[in-house]
């Protein structure tokens, strides 16, 4: 079911669950791409929804940097802030590094999982010393879920650059709200209190990366 607005949108989009089990895939495509498409197959095989890259075929290139065929864009930079914001609003991190070797983008990505509180799971331990502090060693994908489920926490929301027509769709009903409010609302005590509550709800259904803010 849908409605037209005073802004001309319809929402139909389902917005996906934050309790939900969701992993961001991390490994260098240039060495571990066959083993990165096998960890991205079994985990939608065994129902957990992949963030980022969801689909891993190669389709592009700038330079060293590959572009898969889930990137919508063109551009290494937001290319890879979406990534990093999926990996903000993922249950856990899974590294793929069968021989030790991590790359610098990917070293970033341990950072940002870090840094957010997401667990990083790997079957194989980093070469680097210090990244192996951060990762959490497992048999298999199968025992990072179990790990991942039995500490879960509500997700972030997943903001515009993970799912932009959910966000804006979302933020359009808000303003639609925000509009009869301030254009209706007749001496109303409480009035500003509920815009400005809308406002700040705005902000969170975009989730603006954290440098845009």
């Amino acid at each position: 079911m849908s409605s037209t607005s005073a802004l001309g949108r319809r929402s139909f989009t389902v917005v996906p669950s934050t309790h939900e089990v969701a992993v961001v895939v991390s490994g260098s495509f240039h060495r571990h791409m066959e083993r990165i498409t096998a960890a991205i197959h079994e985990f939608a095989a065994r129902g957990v929804r992949v963030l980022s890259p969801a689909d891993p075929r190669i389709v592009a290139h700038q330079g060293e940097f590959l572009f898969v065929a889930s990137d919508r864009l063109r551009s290494v930079r937001l290319v890879q802030d979406r990534h990093l914001d999926c990996i903000r609003a993922a249950s856990f991190l899974w590294l793929v590094c069968p021989d030790g070797y991590v790359g610098l983008s990917a070293a970033m990505e341990i950072g940002a999982a870090r840094d957010a509180g997401i667990p990083i799971y790997a079957t194989h331990a980093p070469m680097d010393i210090t990244l192996r502090e951060y990762v959490t060693i497992v048999p298999s994908i199968a025992d990072a879920m179990l790990s991942a489920k039995a500490h879960s926490q509500p997700r972030r929301p997943e903001g515009i650059l993970i799912d932009p027509h959910a966000s804006v769709e979302q933020v359009y009903a808000i303003l639609e709200r925000v509009e009869a409010e301030l254009t209706t609302s007749r001496g109303e005590a409480n009035v500003a209190s509920r815009v400005y509550r809308d406002l700040a709800e705005i902000q969170a259904k975009l989730s603006l990366p954290i440098y845009m803010q």
